[in-house]
């Protein structure tokens, strides 16, 4: 039977149709045959038969049989050849119609050939771009719709069950949709209508809780501000701050009062979805309730024992809470290894007992992450080999081949082993036909190319060398596609990151490039690169956030702006709010006359700041600039807040937030708290080499076994420069310094710092290597020159003291 939106055996229909047809006009004719036929014979016949005798009154039956056979009688010389015709015509079709299953046959048999036909074209050309294969779904689609018997679109008989489940789809996909705008107001409102619609929808109640626990993380961000106010301006409540609330809960009076509502209504309605249960302990977790989200994960994983995303969640906890204690014991005593703990034991239980039927890279990565610093790299090294072939995804395998790469440059110093790892990530990708036309992950090359700075094989002159040439190539290799792309008719719908010698998804190498200029005062090439790189990959906000930040350097402030609105548009992201919200405190914005206001706003930077924080709570940056606001503002107590929320959230550069805290206590003169600060904050990247009692192979064992994190150099110096001004004890400044020079061997600041060191010590040769240690890592460095020549002018060396100046100002 004919479906509601056709199918493959239509041929066969029409067929069946036209045979019936065909018999049916075969009965008519063979009637007429038989007729003329009965009339021939009563008029040549020698016998003629003659009608029962009737009365006068015959019945209305017998006169219309007389009437039919006169009629046919009459005509019979004018039709004797038409009848003939057709009665030959008739014959040929039962002739035909005694064929039909053969006909049937020969027609699934020709199909079946045509399918085979479609099956090698798309064999032989396996490359199809994404539109044209759109295009031709597009057309199939709208054969399929249009029906040739009923001259129309073929209708959908929908039930009201499934028009509802069709609205509901709709809606949500609306809702998820403005919340990637940020249209945080109107997806709440929509989701809502949605709950209405359906009491049962959990992905409706899981996105719904995740945005009023934004939006009471914001509400308590600007209670807390307001509040300082209030106490900063003696009790007086500020304009600007009366309709903070008002704006993050919106005008509309509110169905739910709390996310923890939304979350209880949803699980009573829903007890058996696992995803409500988890981010309800997620945000019991952010407001620091640590039993009761352990209790919700709990029931969790007695719903589905070996979810992965639970046991990654509540490993995480556990990990949190191990560091948490192991920074209140380090105030009393050293603390042991890492299985000492309980809290660490049961993040390994978890993990391993999730990557027992959901494996995935956020699980393998933090495992093997938990072996390293374990001392145990080799169950590390082997957790990555067994799990690289099991996971689905190409990202995910990415993220393990990253991991396993650094595991081999930083652990085991095997530069090649690292090498090897990150081209079969790159081979990972490939299609397998060797022409390399997928698209990779631009991760694996930036890696690829920052290969060997960790061991301080390579510097960043080299790794410029390697990025430059990979953008090179892939720009000129856009370039030569773009002509022939344009006379394809493709230019709209193709992608330009695909044209490329090195097909990547966005323009990340091209930002690494431009970082790498920008370090190094370069301002008008780095500008060169983002705006090639934007030209090639246009929906790359990173791209666009990067430009106006060299624009701003440069001194485009309005050139900025519209580059950061541009990013904005496109994403909104922490970074960009966060760029935007310091521009606007370091150049105001220029009011209708075109004149600069005198002023900045603060509060919209204060409101940009919040929202940054509600789309990354666990960005870093966006706590240490917002706490550097309140304290230049004076509100001392909000800035500690939000410096303790950082560290609280475990975000993701906890050694920005505990340089803005030492910051704080510094300014208040309390240098003890500052350096109990910092060494906290050390001590999350230093695993233990502080125990005197430790041999040196065991000391260097477990300094090989650290993570690596480059703004772990603020921490050392200004860690160093306390021990050092302060407190006038080189010795210890030193071991600070060697601690950030292990995370940022090239900081130009730490080597001027060890430098400063060595001079008070009385050692001069040492001090003049890394003296010219930090002038070749950046030869702008205008105090590094002047230290160096004031050390030589005191040493009696003013000739050298004097071209040292010398360079300094021609070079600062």
């Amino acid at each position: 039977m004919l479906s509601s939106r056709g199918s493959c055996d239509e041929p066969d229909i029409r067929e069946r149709s036209r045979i019936r047809r065909r018999r049916r006009q075969h009965h008519h004719v063979t009637f007429a045959v038989c007729i003329l036929l009965s009339a021939c014979m009563v008029q040549t016949s020698p016998f003629s038969i003659h009608p029962p005798p009737y009365s006068s009154s015959t019945s209305p039956r017998n006169t219309k049989w007389k009437s039919r056979l006169r009629s046919s009688t009459s005509s019979e010389p004018k039709r004797a050849n038409t009848i003939l015709t057709e009665a030959a015509t008739i014959k040929g079709a039962i002739a035909s119609a005694s064929t039909t299953d053969e006909k049937i046959s020969q027609l699934k048999k020709q199909q079946a050939h045509n399918n085979s036909k479609r099956k090698k074209k798309k064999q032989q050309h396996p490359k199809s771009s994404p539109s044209s294969s759109r295009f031709h779904n597009n057309k199939n689609n709208q054969r399929r719709r249009h029906s040739k018997h009923g001259g129309g679109a073929v209708r959908q008989h929908l039930s009201v069950a499934q028009k509802k489940k069709r609205r509901v789809r709709y809606l949500y996909s609306k809702a998820r949709s403005l919340e990637k705008r940020g249209a945080w107001r109107e997806a709440s409102e929509i989701l809502e209508s949605i709950l209405e619609l359906e009491p049962k929808d959990a992905h409706s109640y899981l996105a719904l809780a995740r945005l009023e626990s934004r939006r009471e993380r914001g509400n308590r961000n600007n209670r807390a501000s307001t509040m300082g106010r209030k106490i900063h301006t003696g009790g007086e409540e500020t304009a600007d701050s009366s309709s903070d609330d008002g704006i993050a809960a919106g005008s509309t009076k509110r169905r739910y009062e709390d996310a923890r509502q939304i979350f209880e209504i949803g699980t009573s309605l829903c007890p058996s979805s696992v995803h409500l249960w988890h981010a309800w302990a997620m945000h019991e977790q952010s407001l620091g309730n640590i039993p009761e989200a352990r209790r919700l994960l709990d029931r969790a994983l007695e719903l589905d024992p070996w979810n992965g995303y639970v046991c990654h969640a509540y490993g995480l906890l556990e990990m949190q809470q191990s560091q948490s204690q192991q920074q209140k014991q380090q105030k009393q005593k050293q603390y042991g290894g890492a299985y000492n703990d309980e809290n660490v034991k049961k993040a390994l239980q978890l993990w391993q007992r999730g990557l027992t039927y959901q494996p995935s890279a956020a699980l393998v990565c933090s495992l093997g992450a938990l072996y390293v610093s374990s001392k145990h790299p080799n169950s590390a090294r082997e957790l990555y080999s067994t799990y690289i072939p099991k996971l689905k995804s190409e990202r995910e395998r990415i993220e393990v081949y990253l991991a396993a790469s650094s595991l081999e440059e930083t652990v085991y110093r095997d530069i090649e082993r690292a090498s090897q790892l990150l081209k079969e990530a790159l081979a990972s990708g490939d299609d397998g036909s060797g022409s390399g036309g997928s698209v990779h992950d631009s991760r694996a090359y930036v890696a690829l190319a920052r290969l060997g700075t960790s061991g301080g094989l390579v510097d960043d002159l080299v790794v410029k060398k390697r990025l430059k040439e990979i953008c090179i190539k892939q720009w000129r290799g856009a370039q030569k596609k773009r002509p022939n792309q344009q006379k394809a008719g493709g230019g709209r719908n193709s992608k330009p990151g695909a044209a490329a010698s090195f097909p990547v998804k966005d323009g990340r190498l091209f930002n690494a490039w431009a970082k790498l200029e920008s370090k190094g005062n370069n301002l008008k090439e780095a500008r060169k690169i983002l705006y090639r790189g934007m030209k090639m990959y246009p929906s790359d906000h990173t791209l666009k956030q990067a430009a106006g930040n060299i624009e701003e350097r440069l001194g485009n402030v309005s050139a900025a702006r519209d580059l950061y609105s541009a990013s904005l548009h496109i994403e909104p992201s922490a970074p960009a709010l966060i760029a935007y919200a310091m521009l606007e405190l370091r150049r105001p914005e220029q009011d209708h006359a075109g004149h600069v206001q005198g002023q900045p706003n603060i509060t919209m930077v204060r409101k940009l700041f919040d929202e940054a924080l509600l789309i990354d709570p666990k960005h870093g940056p966006a706590y240490n600039a917002y706490g550097n606001l309140e304290r230049r503002e004076g509100d001392v107590d909000r800035a500690r807040q939000l410096y303790e929320d950082g560290i609280n959230a475990n975000c993701t550069d906890a050694p920005s937030v505990y340089h803005g805290l030492a910051k704080l206590h510094l300014s208040l003169g309390e240098v003890e708290e500052a350096r109990d600060v910092l060494r906290r904050g050390l001590s999350l990247f230093v695993t233990g080499d502080e125990n005197k009692n430790d041999d040196n192979t065991y000391a260097t064992q477990r300094q090989q076994h650290r993570p690596r994190n480059e703004n772990v150099a603020f921490l050392a110096h200004t860690l160093a420069m306390i021990e050092l001004n302060i407190n006038g004890d080189p010795h210890r400044a030193k071991a600070a310094l060697e601690r950030g020079l292990y995370h940022n061997r090239n900081s130009p600041q730490l080597l001027l710092a060890m430098a400063l060191c060595e001079s008070r010590s009385g050692n001069e040769g040492g001090a003049r290597d890394f003296f010219e240690r930090s002038l070749k890592a950046d030869q702008g460095h205008a105090q590094a020159w002047q230290a160096f020549g004031v050390m030589e002018m005191r040493a009696g060396n003013f000739r050298t003291a004097r071209t040292l100046f010398e360079c300094g100002l021609k070079n600062s």
